[in-house]
């Protein structure tokens, strides 16, 4: 069977609205343009004013500004930026018109979702995806990664034979009309509640990854039971990867590997499955162990940005939820001492999970509460220990008070938030993460000379 994907709609002397204007939005203006599109309406609503629009791109308007989204109502075809939150007025406005709706991932679906693997899930999807598309190549296919990691997925026009791995944020797959031939979702938590409502509607749209028509899902039964419980039909083809037997025999004992630590065992293991499905056979051990010790840790996810004496500076600004932070935990050494450094943009999320695995002593641990949510993080290990709490005013006051750290090891930012209260996005807080190490370590230089 094969997936039959539906038509795109035709942007040739059309009005095309575009709802956001950073890499997609400008991705989706170049291919608007190059359709032949009469007028292209962009509106960026993040802030007031107006904006000079690219000279390559034809027929293009744009404005900045929340006032200039009526504009869109006038369009033949509106794509939209992943992050407009479902339940925006305006959004509702649009979908209750029947105006046509699309995205970046859409388009690009429509036409190749038969030679593409979505990857989805609350965590672990852009390592899932990176080291998928990794072991593809290395198994001699024609792959590349792109889509929520990174390069827009409208900017693809893969070959005869090419297989795109698309990372797909739950916005991106809800707005999504056709669904990859080979879907794989990692896990099912809780997270983007302020764009979706409510948890159900979350993992509802998770599923869109292959409810439009996909064929085989990779999963396992932990998200089975969810999809189950919603009611949700699945494709034709499901295979499971069960944590509890995902550990192959190889990886054990392969420490600072990324895919060796402890949450990216079933990560792996699914990517596993779903190269089996693309080539038409098994991974071999010796194919998956060759993938595991050549793979390099993503940006912001586990990344080792300095090194001080014994001291290692851990960068995961990408954990954005309970799970992810107890998975960063569980990934250091076990004789490590940890400085924890947390908080974020406050989203309501359920912290509880943290709790648990502070108190349950697992690992040595130094709290470290920042702005703006850190003191609702580890309140249950505030009470009992305050003695290993430490409530902080700044990003640059967490990296002093976790240098201070007796006996430190690592300082772990994994803040178990958005970065969105703060700084611009998580790339900015882990830059800034970066120069407040520098700057004091420059400053313990001066003094230390000065001694």
């Amino acid at each position: 069977m094969t997936s039959v994907p539906r038509q795109r709609p035709d942007l040739a002397g059309a009005a095309v609205g575009i709802w956001g204007f950073g890499k997609e939005g400008q991705s989706l203006a170049r291919t608007a343009a190059a359709a032949g599109a009469a007028r292209i309406d962009a509106v960026d609503d993040a802030g007031r004013g107006t904006l000079d629009a690219p000279s390559d791109i034809a027929n293009l308007n744009l404005w900045r500004g929340a006032e200039h989204l009526t504009r869109l109502a006038d369009c033949d075809v509106v794509f939209l930026s992943p992050g407009i939150p479902w339940h925006q007025p305006f959004f509702a406005e649009l979908r209750d018109a029947g105006t046509p709706l699309s995205s970046a991932a859409d388009w690009y679906l429509r036409r190749y979702a038969d030679q593409t693997v979505g990857v989805t899930g609350t965590k672990g999807k852009s390592t899932t995806a990176s080291f998928l598309s990794h072991l593809l190549c290395r198994l001699g296919a024609d792959a590349v990664v792109a889509g929520n990691i990174g390069t827009p997925l409208s900017d693809l026009e893969p070959g005869p034979g090419a297989v795109v791995v698309a990372e797909l944020s739950s916005q991106q797959c809800a707005l999504v009309t056709a669904s990859p031939r080979i879907s794989v979702i990692t896990n099912l938590f809780e997270d983007h509640l302020d764009w979706h409502g409510d948890i159900d509607a979350y993992h509802r749209a998770k599923a869109n990854v292959f409810a439009c028509g996909g064929e085989i899902l990779v999963t396992t039964p932990q998200v089975l039971a969810t999809l189950e419980r919603l009611g949700i039909a699945l494709p034709p083809v499901v295979r499971t990867v069960d944590p509890a037997d995902a550990a192959r025999p190889a990886v054990e004992g392969l420490g600072d590997y990324v895919m060796a630590y402890e949450h990216n065992v079933v990560n792996g293991a699914l990517a596993a499955v779903a190269a089996a499905e693309v080539i038409g056979r098994p991974v071999t051990e010796d194919e998956f162990l060759g993938a595991v010790t050549t793979f390099e840790a993503l940006p912001h996810r586990l990344q080792v940005v300095r090194r001080t004496g014994a001291v290692r500076w851990v960068d995961d600004t990408l954990a954005t939820t309970g799970e992810s932070v107890v998975a960063a935990l569980r990934s250091m050494r076990p004789d490590d001492r940890v400085a924890l450094i947390v908080g974020g943009m406050d989203r309501q999320l359920d912290y509880e999970q943290i709790d648990d695995y502070l108190l349950s002593g697992a690992r040595d641990v130094h709290l470290i509460q920042g702005p703006t949510n850190g003191t609702d993080i580890g309140r249950g290990f505030a009470a009992a220990h305050p003695e290993f709490v430490h409530p902080v005013d700044s990003l640059q006051a967490a990296v002093r008070t976790a240098a201070a750290v007796p006996g430190v090891t690592a300082v772990l930012l994994s803040p178990g938030a958005a970065s969105y209260d703060l700084y611009a996005n998580y790339v900015a807080k882990a830059a800034a993460f970066c120069e407040f190490i520098d700057a004091h370590l420059d400053a313990s230089d001066a003094v230390s000379q000065s001694n």
